[in-house]
């Protein structure tokens, strides 16, 4: 990032101002490449506070928000990126990931399908817009643009090329939204009534990821999470020997009273009944 330093002597504070814009700018990366992507967000606040114009700013703060599982304000971001420079394809390509992640799923194939037609060898264009036709359930659209992503130049497409040339998988399932709340309070809080995900496109981990990024708390908020082991083997006829295990996962959240908690969510990647909300979250509006 280069930021042009005015001699005149009436720009010596926007001067110094591009200077503490480029050095909190400089040490959000350093915080980014730590992992430490709360400290990363407020700094880029910073230096964007100090020099809104400089456009990889605003992008890296939506690439962080979005690690934060942050998705409305990572759009913010990176829509500002692209008022800032139309011509920064990275940024429709994430504005679309964005899309995806709060289930407006149209939004991002309309993103990836104008940089199609704006270029038709973009091959990160067309291989986005397959992975939201197979994660939505449009195989064959998806297959035709794995098909051309490859032909763009996108590699190690060995995977999806076996894919599309198997039947369909009729055990496969993709959590688009949540569209119901548990009843009982033990729902997903107890091994007894676990969170069925199931396996999906992108595997049982994913699906049990994008359960987890679909949850909001009680201020609409996106929930913070970690796998924090397995237990409790189960029968199941979908599991290697017919037992499985569930996943523990952590999730942190602001309670009602806006102070920080935290709670136990076990999630089966092996079995699928259709997901709900548990007891005291809610979801994307």
């Amino acid at each position: 990032m280069k930021f042009i330093i005015p001699l005149l002597l009436s720009c010596i504070t926007i001067s110094v101002s591009a200077q503490d814009a480029e050095k909190y700018y400089n040490q959000a990366m350093e915080k980014g490449k730590a992992g430490k992507f709360d400290e990363m967000i407020t700094l880029l606040t910073k230096s964007i506070e100090l020099d809104g114009e400089v456009y990889i700013a605003w992008f890296n703060r939506g690439i962080a928000h979005a690690m934060l599982n942050q998705y409305e304000k990572a759009l913010s971001d990176y829509q500002q990126t692209i008022k800032l420079n139309p011509s920064f394809k990275r940024a429709y390509l994430n504005c679309g990931i964005a899309k995806r992640y709060l289930t407006d799923y149209d939004g991002a194939i309309r993103i990836y399908s104008e940089l199609i037609e704006a270029d038709s060898g973009y091959a990160d264009a067309w291989y986005n817009r397959a992975t939201v036709y197979e994660w939505i359930g449009k195989r064959d659209s998806a297959c035709y643009d794995y098909t051309m992503a490859k032909e763009a130049g996108a590699e190690k497409m060995e995977a999806k090329m076996k894919m599309c040339s198997e039947p369909p998988n009729e055990k496969l399932h993709s959590i688009l939204k949540l569209t119901q709340t548990a009843t009982s309070d033990k729902y997903g809080y107890t091994q007894e009534d676990p969170v069925m995900v199931g396996n999906g496109p992108f595997g049982g981990p994913a699906n049990q990821r994008a359960f987890l990024q679909l949850l909001r708390d009680s201020h609409g908020n996106p929930v913070q999470y970690n796998r924090s082991g397995s237990c409790c083997p189960y029968k199941s006829d979908n599991a290697p020997m017919g037992y499985a295990m569930l996943d523990r996962y952590e999730v942190k959240y602001t309670d009602k009273d806006g102070k920080p908690a935290t709670v136990i969510i076990f999630i089966s990647m092996y079995d699928y009944k259709e997901p709900m909300i548990p007891v005291g979250f809610g979801t994307i509006k």
